[in-house]
Parts: structure tokens; C-alpha cells; sequence
């Protein structure tokens, strides 16, 4: 196992020369630890923040504030012959996508790694300190990365994302081979290439009926909620501001069903402080005004889609091959929904596979799944044999 060194301090990259410097470099390693640090808690425009890279020898923190061109960092990604290194990578690969277009291949994944070894906690902070001996410091886990300058605590912390990840790549990618699985991980980690960027635009229109609560209004109060979500999205935008910082949406819910129409009524509304009432709530009340306003054919409607009608023995498929992945997930001791998630075997009782071919048709099953669960014993369990 590689050591898991902690030198002085982190180089933070802040011109191109000095990344060039880097990239050329970090072309030589054969592993390279990779992290990003974004601000969404924060802002209403996110983006990457802070990159962490980290090799052997040295480890580096790159300000994409400061460059202007980031496309060496995506030669790096893109290397086959460097094996990229991630903690969760799921949704760095997705925000590298949406800012730079950047994709990574020979990609391992020290979490969904830790996963399928049957780690109790998977957290970074977790596998360190059992496997290391090392404890993070979590102080900076909501910080604000849009900041500048960043402070010497915040460059330490960031630097620490990235700094061990090899020894523990090291350490899980040993326990995997004892345990046969490290297959498994591969087959994920391949997967894992195709991640893109799929999350809506904050200017969506539909936004608010994905609040939670939104189902449970009429249609009239459904209107005053559009009018005080297109409120706080307009506010958050204009300040930069995270939405759920200017008003969250348990408050939004409950002004779209009380319909205040007075100061002192919205002020009594559950998360509407003294400084939310003085700031904004005369905009708050409009924003009411107009959504009971609307007139009665033009009052909007939850869009709701409708589930495929399974046949009549999909309920019994999909109970006999819930039972065989329970009994599965206790052999290996893995959670039953790793092991294989209830979509996956509602894909499965959907398809009502009659062949070993078939089986392999149902795309979202993965070789591993298959693999531990026996193709036949799925055939059988929905009744192909």
C-alpha cells in the first residue's frame, strides 16, 4: 500500500503558467485524485469553485476564478492511461460537464468501492479515519467556495479531499479482490464515464410543481405558489443568493394555502421572519394578489405522468424477485438495494424476460447483479422456468 503522505501545504494554481506547469506534470502520474468544490448552498448561479488534484508527490488546488481556460484540466480527465480517482463521483463528473464540457475514463470511485466491499459508512470522513487513522476536519463542509480570497483553513481543507484518496483507493481496491468483487466496482466505474450533466435550468417554469406539497393544493392555491416561486426565483437571481436562502419552500407552501393579504397575516406564517416581512413583504404580497387573481380557466394544473400498465402477474414477478434479492443481499451482506435497486427488478417484472437473452436485454441490470442474483434464478422467479 502506497504511503498516505500530508505535506506542509497544497500549491493553489492561480495563472496559466503555473497550471501548465501542473498539467504537465500530473501527465507523468499514474493516478490522480480528483475533487471539485462548488457553492450551490450559496449561490444561485453555480459553478465550479475549486479543483483539487492531488498524485503521489504533491497535491494541488486549482482557482478556476482566476483562469480564464481550464482545457488542460480536461486532458487530464480524458488521459486513458491515468487512472482518475474520485470520492462520490457522480456529481462532479456532472458539474465538470455543465461548466467545461469534460469527460473522465479509467475512473475508480472510492465510495461506490467502499459500497460494494459492504463498508457500514462510506463517507469520506468515515473511511479515513477506520482505514488511515486520519480525522478531516468538517468545519468547511457548507462553505462558501465563491469567496475570495480563500482562506488558509478553507486551502487546507479542500487539499485534504484529495490527499489520501489514493492510499484508500489502495486499501478498497485490496479488499475487493479478496472478496471477488472487484469486478464489480469496474463494471460500475465504467458506467460512471457516461455521466452528463441532466439537471434542469433554475429559470423552469414548472419549478413549483416539484415542491413538496405542491399536490396537496387546489388548483387556486397552486396559483398563488407559481406567483411566490416566480417571486423568489427572480429575488435569488438578482442577489445571487441560493433560493431556499431568500425563502424556503415550506413557507412558500403554506403562503400559496393561507393566501395572506395583510403584512401582519404574512408575518405569521411559519419562516417569514421580521427582516423576510420588511425586505420583501410588500413583493410577497403582490406576488399573492396576482395569483388570486387568476381567472378561473387559466388556473394551473399538476402535470402528472402516468405509469405504464403492468400486466396482471407483474405484482407477483416483482414480489418473487424482491425475495430472491433479499436472500441474495444477506449472503453477500450488502444492502438489498445495492444488491439490486426495487427500479431495476420493476424493470425486470416489467419485462418478463423468458430467456437468458432476454435477461440481458433489460439494460439497467448489471453483469455483477446478474451475476449475484443467477440469471436463472431470475428466470424462475418470474416465471420463465
Amino acid at each position: 500500500m502506497r504511503a498516505s503522505k500530508k505535506p506542509e501545504s497544497a500549491e493553489l494554481v492561480a495563472d496559466a503558467q503555473a497550471l501548465t506547469r501542473l498539467v504537465s506534470r500530473l501527465h507523468k502520474a499514474a493516478h490522480i485524485a480528483f475533487d471539485t468544490e462548488s457553492a450551490s448552498f450559496h449561490r444561485y448561479v453555480d459553478r465550479v469553485y475549486l479543483i483539487q488534484l492531488s498524485t503521489e508527490q504533491e497535491t494541488a488546488l486549482v482557482d478556476p476564478v482566476a483562469l480564464d481556460v481550464l482545457t488542460e484540466i480536461g486532458t487530464i480527465l480524458e488521459d486513458p492511461q491515468i487512472e482518475i480517482v474520485f470520492h462520490d463521483a457522480d456529481y462532479d463528473l456532472r458539474v465538470l460537464d455543465r461548466d467545461y464540457g469534460f469527460r473522465a475514463q479509467n475512473l475508480f470511485d472510492t465510495r461506490v468501492a467502499a459500497q460494494l466491499a459492504g463498508e457500514a459508512a462510506v463517507g469520506l470522513s468515515s473511511l479515513l479515519q477506520k482505514h488511515l487513522g486520519i480525522a478531516l476536519n468538517k468545519k468547511f463542509q457548507r462553505a462558501d467556495w465563491s469567496v475570495r480570497p480563500l482562506s488558509a483553513d478553507m486551502l487546507a481543507y479542500a487539499a485534504d479531499d484529495t490527499r489520501h484518496l489514493l492510499a484508500l483507493r489502495d486499501i478498497l481496491t485490496a479488499r475487493l479482490e479478496d472478496l471477488g468483487r472487484l469486478h464489480w466496482a469496474q463494471e460500475e466505474f465504467v458506467r460512471l464515464e457516461e455521466i452528463r450533466w441532466t439537471g434542469r435550468k433554475r429559470e423552469d417554469e414548472d419549478g413549483y410543481q416539484r415542491i413538496r406539497g405542491a399536490g396537496t393544493l387546489t388548483r387556486r392555491q397552486l396559483a398563488v405558489l407559481r406567483e411566490v416561486h416566480q417571486w423568489r426565483e427572480t429575488t435569488a437571481r438578482n442577489s445571487d443568493r441560493a433560493p431556499f436562502r431568500i425563502l424556503g419552500n415550506p413557507s412558500l407552501v403554506d403562503i400559496a394555502r393561507g393566501a395572506p393579504r395583510s403584512m401582519r397575516a404574512l408575518g405569521q406564517v411559519s419562516g417569514v421572519t421580521s427582516q423576510i416581512l420588511r425586505r420583501h413583504g410588500k413583493a410577497l404580497l403582490n406576488a399573492v394578489s396576482v395569483g388570486a387573481g387568476v381567472p378561473n380557466d387559466a388556473l394551473p394544473m399538476i402535470k402528472r405522468t402516468r405509469a405504464p400498465t403492468p400486466d396482471a402477474g407483474y405484482e407477483e414477478r416483482l414480489d418473487r424477485l424482491k425475495v430472491l434479492r433479499d436472500a441474495c443481499a444477506r449472503e453477500t451482506a450488502l444492502d438489498p438495494g445495492l444488491v439490486c435497486p426495487n427500479g431495476t427488478l420493476q424493470a425486470i417484472a416489467r419485462a418478463a424476460p423468458e430467456s437468458l437473452d432476454q435477461l440481458s436485454e433489460v439494460s439497467v441490470l448489471r453483469v455483477w447483479q446478474r451475476e449475484v442474483l443467477g440469471g436463472r434464478a431470475i428466470l424462475a422467479a418470474v416465471g420463465a422456468d
